[in-house]
């Protein structure tokens, strides 16, 4: 009876010595899971390119997506901080700075205050106003700015942003210009917004028709030779792009699949569901390429796992004669 009770503790023991390992195991991942949180990245990425001009060599593009809205002064700063120390030559916004949910339950809030303090996402604001300081800031809508299209022309957030000098590239397109030469800067906002749109609001019923028209009408003044550079959120339509004149997308979106598997990727991205393609990082298909930030914020509160957030600059490069 003592040898049955002794062998029984020796086996209660055992699993209770690999229940505190793994209880500590899990904790520490739990730990680094909520360090890299709270932190944000920045990822260089170099893309090359024989069509890129001379005078663009070393040109800094850096891009924020998916910010989310902005929930403390102390995220802010970071993110400021971070934009600084890299000295971009511009900044490129790939759409959901805001957060619909977030922002209508801000713009509620802020319903019965003066006008100074009825701008919904106000530290959002703060930040692009001192970010274009920093350097010009471009912008696209992502699926989450449907709510700066209830009034599209008097939006309290859109008009203080444009006042402060950040250039909404939704369908539209810029010529970038270094030593007398240049690069186009174009954008397309996410179609899921286009039905509000009176120049394509009848450019069909799907996300992909809507954007093959914004595509097709920002690019036709555009050759084939120049060096163009798309800002888009959604990343899932990477073969349709590569349908136009575009030598390098930056999108977002995808979060970076929210959930990473070590070895496998992201688990699930809206617009491409569970085990996405494209979820973070350089994709490329012939002479075109196409970048995908896991953004910086989160939608409701949903949690990353091994997913931290990032900024990623992007430095352009001639290609390598090999």
């Amino acid at each position: 009876m003592g040898d049955i009770d002794i062998d029984n503790m020796k086996v209660f023991r055992k699993i209770l010595k690999r229940l505190v390992v793994s209880a500590v195991v899990l904790a520490g991942i739990f730990c680094l899971n909520q360090w890299m949180n709270g932190q944000i990245f920045v990822r260089q990425i170099v893309v090359e390119s024989a069509d890129l001009p001379k005078a663009f060599e070393g040109y800094r593009i850096l891009q924020l997506t998916d910010i989310h809205s902005v929930r403390s002064r102390e995220q802010g700063e970071l993110i400021l901080s971070k934009v600084e120390k890299e000295a971009p030559d511009v900044i490129a916004v790939t759409g959901d700075l805001v957060d619909s949910y977030y922002y209508t339950q801000s713009a509620a809030a802020s319903e019965d205050t003066d006008e100074q303090k009825s701008v919904p996402d106000q530290l959002t604001l703060e930040l692009m106003q001192k970010l274009v300081k920093v350097a010009p800031v471009y912008m696209v809508y992502g699926n989450h700015e449907m709510v700066l299209l209830d009034d599209p022309d008097k939006n309290p957030l859109k008009v203080a942003m444009e006042k402060a000098g950040v250039v909404l590239l939704n369908h539209e397109k810029i010529r970038l210009e270094r030593d007398g030469e240049f690069i186009w800067l174009a954008g397309v906002q996410d179609p899921i917004v286009l039905y509000k749109d009176e120049l394509f609001a009848g450019s069909g019923d799907d996300n992909r028709t809507r954007l093959e028209a914004e595509l097709s009408y920002i690019s036709e003044v555009i050759s084939e030779e120049d060096f163009t550079v798309l800002l888009s959120h959604r990343p899932e339509y990477f073969e349709l792009y590569t349908q136009f004149p575009v030598d390098l997308a930056l999108t977002g979106h995808a979060h970076g699949g929210q959930v990473r598997i070590p070895f496998v990727g992201g688990l699930y991205a809206p617009g491409q569901g569970f085990f996405p393609r494209y979820t973070s990082g350089l994709y490329e298909e012939g002479d075109f390429q196409m970048i995908t930030g896991r953004g910086i914020g989160n939608s409701k509160n949903l949690m990353r796992v091994f997913d931290p957030p990032e900024i990623i600059v992007t430095e352009l490069s001639e290609e390598i004669q090999k």
